[in-house]
């Protein structure tokens, strides 16, 4: 039992890490085009100290806190 736990574990870590590869990929992209910074739901400036906190956060705070409501 432990030891399924345990792969359990691992793969769930291993999902969230290349989750946030793919994060850091897709903020690179928006980099490259020109687009980072910007909420890729409204288009509207992301806060610079959302921006501090995770560099690769994808939109503003009213456009995740929507998404997390819906």
């Amino acid at each position: 039992m432990d030891a399924l736990q345990g792969q359990q574990m691992a793969l769930a870590a291993q999902r969230r890490r290349q989750g946030e590869l793919v994060r850091i990929d897709q903020a690179l992209q928006r980099m490259e085009r020109g687009e980072y910074g910007a909420c890729v739901s409204c288009g509207e400036e992301i806060e610079p100290k959302r921006l501090d906190f995770d560099p690769a956060i994808p939109s503003c705070l009213r456009c995740a806190s929507q998404k997390s409501r819906g």
